[in-house]
């Protein structure tokens, strides 16, 4: 089972956020300590994420990872 679906939702969801806020891709993957280039993977659906980074990107948006989950 791939789910794309979800993870492009996800993805859609983290970009949104980050947008409404006004951080950039580098900005947020700064904060997080991960890549620009895995954040990009992770915004487009075609990364596969765990939940430590999922977790710190929640927290780096200050948003709950329920927000970023919903389907």
């Amino acid at each position: 089972m791939d789910n794309v679906h979800e993870k492009r939702s996800l993805g859609s969801r983290i970009r949104a956020v980050r947008t409404e806020q006004g951080i950039s891709q580098r900005q947020l993957a700064l904060m997080t300590g991960i890549s620009r280039s895995y954040l990009w993977k992770i915004e487009t659906g075609t990364a596969d994420i765990g939940i430590d980074i999922l977790i710190c990107i929640a927290r780096a948006l200050d948003t709950p990872v329920r927000e970023l989950v919903e389907f």
